[in-house]
């Protein structure tokens, strides 16, 4: 110990002498460091650290898909969850759920929060033990039994100010009372952190019946028995439906020619699927960063301790052994990377707020993202490493060299070692190649983006506010309330200054709010093996179409006179008009919807028929680039199709937001229990579903930023520790006629060597991460010439300015000066 503490003292004292190295080191591995700590906390919560359930690995997410319908992920329906929970064994508890919207009165205010409505096998499932009171019976996942209501801890100290009375009373959601019946612990959330309140889910006799099969919109999620497997459970689920299929002939041949199946899935793996790719790509991207800059340090240390050889072997002749020496430079090694790596926590940190304003939450688990004592480790971790193998580099320079001849040498004797000069000139070049491979994964997301910006949403989206509404059937229970509310609240939109135009809508584009059905055209038909398909289903206002923005192709929009006594009419998409009638006219044609299963390829007389009187150009719903291929969308009239769940659209002549609060208030006079919600600008709207997207692309780029500058300071550092090394031998070289041109060209084509090694060795690894690299891009090849050249072309720029300076140097270079040294 007290060897180590005369280690630190002495090393402290050296480190002080020698501040700049000191600095550059620990500002180098700092920003390494903290790159790597950022990275590592949001991989670590989103996709290393269990799911907070218990015994996460048995949980399965189960759903429908009809690929060749246009839906590659559909929910579940009632029906489905009953045939599994009797068919289906390798389950000890399955529950279906679903999160929504209500509203709840806190403080007298009407506010919009997100419940979880779920079968009471859930909270069973997730082995929840209330706070206060009871978690739900299974009795109260019934009609007429289920209103009942938990409470999160945030809202139970929101309302009640932490009471335990609270248990028992009443509390009105969307204006029907509920009893309170417990109160979940603090911190317990399932998937979405923004639920507030838990309530049963019952099902009516309807929902339950055959009539109601493939009608999908609950989600599913299942715990595996002890020793059952995930493969296990597909199987009996395909059997199952294989059955179904015998039992139901009337779905047979339409479910085959969709592709139907059913999917079973880890539930962590199937959360994390859609970001797994891109966190992997950046954290391998990260620890490039630090490999980038491990060598510049590993440079340093060695110029460094290549310059330290008189003063060891000093006191090697004073009687110290090499071990202790060995010893003495290791420490001063790892005090070094000690505080870069306490320094790197901090900008960790800060790198973790900057993301958190760029939508880190909206990522899967993104709200579980943190620096916790694992990312602690890491970061401490690879301080440590870095520490260790750098500081292995001039142990292993000492051991070689023969100290007492360093002593004896005087700084006249020319070059320094080829080996030396090697192992820099290597280490410089991995540099470049690693630069090269970040810089050239940056320039694809880049370009990828842009391709992505460039799409046409199809719609104007400037000045355009958006929000939702969402009357509920206690106050409103028939579709003429619905039509009377819709009429007025549009009727008084209209009239506050600066609107200039404004409608109702069942989906607003990039609403994460969306219905499908199946549709038919009349005639049409279909050809062996085609499969239905099931569109996007809009419900709009009048004004819709003129209010988005949206161009009218064919025919006409909706009218006011389109009520519900009127004749049905239907307005479709381009996409979908292509669909049915290719290049000929759709206008007045019709289309009709199966009223049952037995009418889905033929029309029975049951079926609803509508007449087509338009055709709008297709726009994008769901995000600028889907996940479901879609076959396109049809419009109904509001006044014909009533909506219960409306989102308002109003197209404003200046700053769309500042009308949101005359908006209130108009709304508020019509109904002050209603609160208007998810108030946001559409361009607002469009850019939060490119979070996932657009944070990778600026780390990318940040992270190639940093690799550049890195590799072109490791450029600089070796050719500038060659020219004052080789000194002699260049004022040999221009005593024997050598101009300065000659010595400058020297010197840069040492340092163009090392670049173009490092471009080839970075274009193989860029060519061998290839296919990783194309899942993450849109509209652009993960070799695309354009980008590559440009990458190469920066990189070129950066190492050949890097070069200048020393090349410079050198060819100002006094002879004579030069060979009295």
């Amino acid at each position: 110990m007290e060897r180590l503490i005369q280690d630190v003292r002495f090393g402290l004292r050296v480190l002080w002498r020698d501040r700049g190295f000191a600095l550059t080191t620990m500002l180098t591995l700092a920003i390494c460091i903290g790159a790597n700590a950022a990275i590592f906390a949001i991989v670590n919560a989103v996709l290393l650290r269990p799911l907070p359930v218990p015994q996460p690995g048995r949980f399965a997410v189960i759903y429908n898909s009809y690929p060749r319908a246009g839906v590659e992920r559909a929910s579940n329906g009632v029906p489905d969850y009953y045939d599994r929970l009797r068919e289906v064994d390798a389950f000890e508890e399955q529950a279906l759920y679903n999160t929504r919207g209500v509203t709840v009165g806190i403080d007298g205010d009407p506010q919009r929060i997100t419940g979880m409505i779920a079968r009471p096998s859930l909270l069973r499932m997730l082995e929840v033990h209330p706070l206060r009171g009871r978690i739900f019976k299974e009795d109260e996942g019934e009609i007429g039994n289920n209103h009942r209501v938990m409470l999160t801890y945030a809202l139970w100290q929101q309302l009640y100010a932490g009471r335990d009375d609270a248990v028992g009373k009443e509390l009105r959601i969307n204006g029907v009372p509920y009893t309170i019946v417990g109160v979940l612990p603090a911190g317990f959330f399932f998937l979405d952190p923004s639920v507030k309140l838990w309530m049963p889910l019952g099902f009516t006799p309807e929902q339950k019946s055959d009539d109601a099969r493939h009608s999908n919109n609950w989600s599913m999620v299942g715990r595996l028995k002890a020793g059952a497997s995930f493969a296990l459970a597909q199987q009996q689920i395909d059997a199952l439906n294989a059955r179904n299929m015998e039992r139901f002939p009337a779905f047979k041949e339409i479910l085959t020619n969709a592709g139907f199946h059913t999917a079973v899935r880890p539930l962590q793996d199937d959360l994390v699927k859609d970001i797994r790719g891109t966190l992997y790509l950046l954290w391998g991207g990260v620890l490039f960063v630090l490999l980038i800059g491990a060598v510049n340090i590993a440079n340093l240390v060695l110029v460094r301790s290549t310059a330290r050889m008189k003063e060891l072997a000093t006191r090697h002749a004073l009687g110290a052994a090499l071990s202790r020496l060995t010893r003495q430079l290791l420490t001063e090694t790892v005090m070094l990377t000690a505080a870069g790596g306490a320094a790197g926590l901090v900008i960790g940190f800060w790198i973790l707020r900057v993301l958190s304003g760029m939508g880190l939450s909206d990522l899967p688990r993104g709200a579980e993202v943190h620096m916790d004592g694992v990312v602690v480790a890491f970061a401490s971790s690879l301080a440590l490493a870095v520490g260790v193998l750098v500081g292995l580099v001039p142990m292993v320079n000492l051991r070689q060299v023969n100290l007492s001849q360093a002593f004896r040498e005087e700084s006249r004797s020319g070059t320094s070692g080829r080996a030396a000069r090697a192992v820099r000139r290597t280490l410089v070049t991995s540099q470049v190649a690693f630069a090269f491979m970040l810089l050239i994964g940056a320039g694809l997301l880049f370009a990828s983006f842009e391709r992505i910006l460039a799409i046409k949403p199809g719609f104007n989206p400037l000045h355009l506010l958006t929000a939702r509404v969402a009357p509920p059937a206690s106050r409103y229970k028939d579709d003429p309330e619905l039509r009377t509310f819709s009429s007025r609240l549009i009727d008084r939109v209209r009239a506050i200054p600066g609107v200039r135009q404004a409608a109702l809508t069942s989906s607003i584009p990039f609403g994460d709010d969306y219905s499908d059905s199946v549709i038919l055209a009349e005639g049409y038909q279909m050809a062996p093996g085609e499969s239905l398909i099931s569109p996007y289903q809009i419900s709009v206002t009048p004004t819709y179409f003129d209010t988005m923005g949206i161009a009218i192709k064919q025919g006409r929009v909706f009218a006011d006179s389109d009520t519900e006594s009127a004749a049905k009419v239907i307005i479709v998409d381009e996409k979908l008009a292509r669909r049915f009638w290719g290049t000929s006219s759709p206008i007045g044609r019709r289309m009709f919807k199966p009223d049952n299963p037995n009418d889905l390829t033929t029309p029975g007389p049951t079926a609803h028929w509508f007449t087509v009187v338009g055709v709008v150009s297709e726009i994008r719903i769901a995000g600028f680039v889907a996940t479901d291929d879609r076959v396109g969308a049809y419009y109904f009239p509001m006044a014909q199709d009533p909506a219960r769940s409306m989102a308002l659209a109003v197209s404003a002549s200046g700053d769309a937001l500042a009308l949101a609060p005359a908006i209130r208030r108009e709304l508020a006079a019509i109904d002050p229990e209603l609160p208007l919600y998810s108030v946001m600008s559409m361009e607002s709207r469009m850019s939060q579903t490119l979070v996932d997207r657009r944070a990778p692309m600026i780390l990318a780029m940040a992270f190639a930023a940093i690799a550049l500058f890195l590799a072109a300071i490791g450029i600089y550092g070796v050719l500038a520790y060659q020219v004052s090394q080789r000194t002699r031998e260049i004022g040999i070289r221009m005593a024997l006629g050598s101009d300065a041109r000659a010595i400058f060209s020297l010197v840069v084509s040492e340092g163009l060597a090392l670049l173009a090694a490092g471009l080839a060795i970075g274009f193989i690894g860029a060519f061998a991460i290839r296919r990783a690299m194309q899942s993450q891009l849109y509209g652009v090849g993960a070799m695309d010439p354009v980008v590559l050249g440009a990458v190469a072309t920066i990189l070129a720029l950066v190492a050949v300015t890097a070069c200048l300076i020393p090349a410079r140097r050198a060819a100002h270079v006094d002879p004579v000066r030069a060979l009295m040294q």
